[in-house]
């Protein structure tokens, strides 16, 4: 590394690989210093039996420009397969189910289109939603700063409401709706539907979580001269200009991006003495668990839509991935099964009673009430993330725009999805919060 002070990245998450890499492409040395001993925070891969799963089932969409940009600069050209937004159901039997796929046009035609092939809905359903929609837009998808989405759905059809957003507001908020922002999910709305004609695309990545964006964080910081301490703990350290005690030597920098979760925050900022702005505002921040059970089998049910990503009846899984691109990937010693689900429960409930065995039968039973054809279940693992996210609700937005504000010490950014208040705490909401950190530093270190 140059013999110039470096930037230290604390935390090496999406939002801390995006600003180390945003120092690193202007040129700056950067010391990324993660605890775990893998890069990539709550989206990275976790070995199992020779199959390289992720740790959750993180959804990326066409709107999702600042991460197209990382990856990108990663890579050279963009890893992922975009594919039309398709919200099917899994099977048939999914009682009440609504069935959309948003075409390849100018906004808003792209849903308008879907409408008016969806199944599932009347055509007062599709003409309520239509009204609603074009209010929504014609608003600038602006809200009550206190409404819930539960009141911004409110004017919706039961069917509308209960089948189509209330699901997917629980997924891209991971927060109950009656609580959650109705504002944030309106921002999903405006990028996802009011977008560019592949705003809605949903993008699948070629390669597992940890290989997208960890590894060629570290190759790329390596190549310009920086470095990645894995399996090390990092402090603020108080005084005049920036420094980081890691491993409980002293180093300064010429800025330091904190790029950790907000429950681990308050360790991170050590006796900083000018931080009791954060740390109020941290302590107003609640919590939701996601946990995704994964599900092997002989072979996939013949009952069972040829999807990627379909909807289930939420008794207790709400979302189905198929996963076959990770046995695509496995290793020696991986179970010989046919087909691989990854059923997603998002928040907290009841679900978080059952131990690992008996949650993996939950939701077996759940899927053999949906297609009775279902070959005998032959492997199972549990993730379950009990801090996966900040809980989205209207107050929450206001605690966050004081972090999204907030200086800690000079010379000392914030960068977490937590930080940017316009999105959910989504991967895009991670990426854009950690180039605004490095490109703030990058100014203020001329």
């Amino acid at each position: 590394m140059s013999s110039e002070a470096p930037f230290v990245v604390v935390g090496g998450g999406w939002a801390g690989c995006a600003a180390a890499v945003t120092l690193a492409r202007a040129g700056r040395p950067v010391r990324l210093v993660e605890t775990a001993g893998v890069l990539g925070g709550r989206a990275r891969r976790v070995p199992r039996h020779g199959l390289l799963l992720d740790n959750g089932q993180h959804l990326m969409l066409g709107a999702y420009r600042a991460t197209r940009a990382l990856l990108a600069t990663l890579h050279g050209t963009v890893p992922l397969d975009a594919r039309r937004l398709a919200l099917v159901p899994w099977t048939a039997t999914v009682p009440g189910a609504v069935s959309l796929k948003a075409r390849a046009l100018p906004a808003p035609l792209s849903l308008l289109a879907g409408l008016a092939t969806a199944h599932g809905l009347t055509v007062a359903d599709r003409a309520a939603l239509l009204r609603w929609f074009v209010a929504l837009s014609r608003s600038g998808f602006a809200c009550a700063a206190e409404a819930t989405v539960s009141a911004l759905l409110a004017p919706l059809p039961a069917p509308v409401r209960k089948m189509l957003w209330e699901p997917l507001a629980l997924a891209a908020l991971n927060t109950p709706v009656d609580v959650a922002s109705g504002q944030v999910f309106a921002n999903v709305l405006r990028d996802t539907f009011a977008g560019d004609a592949r705003a809605s695309d949903t993008l699948w990545p070629a390669l597992d979580l940890t290989a997208l964006v960890g590894d060629a964080t570290a190759r790329y910081l390596a190549a310009r001269g920086g470095d990645v301490l894995l399996r090390t703990r990092a402090t603020l350290a108080a005084g005049a200009t920036p420094a980081v005690r890691i491993d409980d030597h002293l180093v300064a920098a010429r800025g330091v991006v904190l790029a950790v979760a907000p429950h681990q925050l308050l360790a991170t900022l050590g006796d900083a003495p000018d931080a009791d702005a954060v740390r109020e505002a941290v302590a107003l921040l609640d919590y939701e668990s996601t946990t995704t059970v994964y599900l092997g089998y002989p072979r996939a049910p013949a009952t069972a839509s040829p999807t990627r990503f379909a909807q289930l009846d939420a008794a207790p899984g709400q979302w189905l991935f198929d996963r076959a691109d990770i046995l695509a990937r496995a290793g020696a010693g991986a179970p010989t099964i046919g087909a691989l689900y990854a059923v997603v429960v998002s928040a907290d409930g009841p679900h978080l009673d059952f131990g690992p065995p008996a949650l993996a039968r939950l939701v077996d039973a759940q899927l053999r009430q949906l297609a009775p054809d279902l070959a005998p279940l032959m492997w199972s693992q549990v993730i379950a993330e009990r801090r996966a996210t900040y809980a989205c609700t209207p107050h929450s937005v206001a605690a966050r725009r004081g972090l999204a504000a907030a200086m800690p010490a000079r010379g000392v950014r914030l960068a977490g999805d937590y930080v940017d208040t316009d999105y959910p705490a989504t991967l895009e909401a991670a990426v854009r919060s950690g180039v605004r950190a490095a490109e703030a530093l990058l100014h203020d270190t001329g």
